[in-house]
C-alpha cells in the first residue's frame, strides 16, 4: 500500500474556500430563482384551467352535434 501524499495547506485551504464559495453562491441562486419557479407555475396553472374548460366545450358540442336527429 503506498503512503498518502500531503496535500499543500493552501490546496486545502482554497478547496474549503471554494466549497463554502459555492454552497453561498447556490443559496443565492435558488432564492433568486424560487419566487420566479412559483410564479411559472401559477400561471402555467391558470393556463392549464382555461385549456381544460376549452377541451371540455369543444367536448360537449362535438357530442351535441353528434346527437342530432337529422342524421
Amino acid at each position: 500500500m503506498v503512503p498518502p501524499i500531503v496535500v499543500s495547506p493552501v490546496i486545502k485551504t482554497a478547496r474549503w474556500s471554494f466549497l463554502l464559495i459555492g454552497m453561498f453562491y447556490g443559496k443565492q441562486r435558488y432564492d433568486y430563482l424560487k419566487p420566479r419557479a412559483e410564479e411559472e407555475r401559477r400561471v402555467e396553472e391558470a393556463e392549464k384551467k382555461i385549456r381544460e374548460e376549452q377541451e371540455r366545450i369543444a367536448k360537449a358540442l362535438a357530442e351535441a352535434s353528434e346527437d342530432t336527429i337529422l342524421k
